[in-house]
């Protein structure tokens, strides 16, 4: 009976094949939940990036119709579909910037032109 002390060793090469499957398991939900969130944030991520561009256009056509375009706090000004956006202009010498931000619920996006007259 030389294998009667080795029948534990079944038991612990099972347990530990068992916890190797068990934390890969829980190692690829893990990943698996993260992609669910990124994704479900996309929408939002899409209509704040929209109403930042909104304010783009906005400053541009306000700057090119010499009206001259200003600062708007960020996230002020409300659009119809729930988002909203803000301006930081800056017009020195012949430097024009213009940085947009644009928000819905929880996510705000940035868009940053610049040019030179």
């Amino acid at each position: 009976m030389k294998y009667h002390n080795k029948k534990g060793a079944a038991i612990l090469l099972t347990i530990l094949i068992l916890a190797a499957i068990l934390a890969i398991a829980f190692g690829v939900s893990n990943l698996m939940l993260g992609e669910i969130k990124i994704s479900q944030e996309a929408p939002k991520s899409l209509l704040a990036y929209c109403a930042a561009e909104t304010g783009i256009e906005k400053t541009l056509y306000d700057h090119r119709k010499g009206g001259g375009a200003s600062d708007i706090p960020e996230c002020s000004v409300a659009l119809d579909n729930g988002s909203s956006y803000g301006i930081d202009f800056k017009e020195t010498g012949i430097d024009v910037e213009i940085t947009s931000w644009g928000c819905y619920k929880d996510v705000k996006r940035a868009i940053k032109v610049s040019w030179n007259k």
